[in-house]
């Protein structure tokens, strides 16, 4: 499937958490998401896995409930992890700059994780 450069339809493709409340990410090798066709939204924090629902019309993004796994890791990836999900569970809107970055929003417009597509090189 061909994406889109920019707009609601790029979002659908596999991306690295390169940012995640304004702070940026100390391991970024397995931050990841991925927006698949399916409406499923899969990845990973750097220190457990995640996934839900999701939907996009157009900027709007809605996410349903975010299930992860349970695995214990060091206080700096516990931290890093719950800035991504938290992050996750405040997003409104989803876009792709035309730069290439994935930028989710709250809905007041307040950035919350920026992330890259995964096929770039780091």
């Amino acid at each position: 499937m061909l994406l889109p450069r920019w707009g609601p339809e790029a979002v659908r493709t596999a991306w690295r958490i390169v940012q995640a409340r304004s702070e940026p990410l100390l391991d970024r090798r397995q931050a990841r998401l991925e927006f698949r066709d399916d409406g499923r939204l899969v990845g990973h924090t750097s220190c457990n896995a995640l996934s839900a629902d999701y939907r996009l019309d157009g900027p709007r993004l809605v996410l349903g409930a975010l299930v992860t796994t349970r695995r214990a890791c060091a206080p700096l990836l516990m931290e890093q992890e719950d800035r991504v999900l938290s992050a996750l569970e405040a997003v409104a809107t989803a876009r792709v700059r035309p730069d290439g970055l994935l930028e989710l929003r709250d809905a007041d417009g307040r950035g919350l994780l920026r992330a890259v597509r995964a096929d770039l090189p780091e």
